[in-house]
Order: structure tokens, then C-alpha cells, then sequence
């Protein structure tokens, strides 16, 4: 399995633009998430509904978020990534744009969404584990020690 979806919110969370937005709040509390794919109904991504759009097209503007519909407050057409995306080209992305939230696409199916977070605590174990390697290296009592 590629590394990205290894430690990326899979399966993606799923609403349709119909919902509203506190049926995609609810969805992303059950699934412990801070962004929903919205779908068309055949099945391609219409946006993404993030917990910076909640923020900044519902509660700041006095929307309705029993009747204000996902659709109307989503990020239409958003930067998509590939399984096959480094980790490092996913973080960079979302450093350089500001995004904390990267929606996985594999040919016409939402696979999975990268987070900001995840990547970043993937890649500080990474950097750990050398560390202490390099450490037990330096530590050891061996031979011409």
C-alpha cells in the first residue's frame, strides 16, 4: 500500500452538496475528521467541505447551518493528490497553500484524504527513529569504541 494511504482518513468521509451542513458536521464528528469529499451523484468530487469553510462561509457570515446547504459553502474544485504522491510533495502542497486537508484521488474515486497532521507526525517518527539509530550508533560500547 502506498505510504500516503497508509496514514491518510480512509475511507474518506462522504456527503453529497444536498447535505446540510450540520449533516456534514455530524458525519465528520462520527468519522473524527475535519473535512468531508462532497460528491456528485455519479460519483465525482463537486468540492471539499473543511472546518475552515464552517468557520468562514457558515458561523462567520450567521448561515443557518440547519438549512444553509453543503454546496453553498464548500471549496469547489480542490487540489486533488494521487496514492502515488510522496509524502513530501503532499506537505509540501498543503504548506505552500495553506491547506491542512488533501483529498486523494484515484482515477475518478476519492480514496482517502491526506491531513496536514498526519503527514507531519509520520515524518517527525521518521526523523526520530534516525535519530536514535544514530545514537545506539555513537552509544555502543563495542569494539574500537
Amino acid at each position: 500500500m502506498d505510504p500516503l494511504l497508509k496514514i491518510s482518513h480512509r475511507p474518506a468521509t462522504c456527503v453529497p452538496p444536498e447535505e446540510t451542513i450540520c449533516g456534514a458536521v455530524k458525519a465528520m464528528v462520527r468519522d473524527r475528521t475535519g473535512a468531508a469529499a462532497v460528491m456528485n451523484a455519479d460519483g465525482s468530487l463537486a468540492g471539499i467541505f473543511t472546518e475552515r469553510d464552517l468557520m468562514t462561509r457558515v458561523v462567520a457570515m450567521h448561515r443557518d447551518p440547519e438549512t444553509t446547504l453543503v454546496g453553498d459553502a464548500m471549496t469547489t474544485e480542490p487540489v486533488t493528490i494521487t496514492p502515488d504522491t510522496s509524502l513530501e510533495q503532499a506537505l509540501e502542497i498543503m504548506v505552500t497553500n495553506h491547506f491542512r486537508h488533501l483529498p486523494i484521488v484515484d482515477g475518478d474515486e476519492v480514496v482517502g484524504i491526506a491531513t496536514v497532521r498526519r503527514v507531519l507526525k509520520h515524518k517527525l517518527d521518521e526523523e526520530k527513529e534516525a535519530l536514535e539509530s544514530v545514537v545506539s550508533f555513537f552509544t555502543a560500547d563495542g569494539i574500537g569504541g
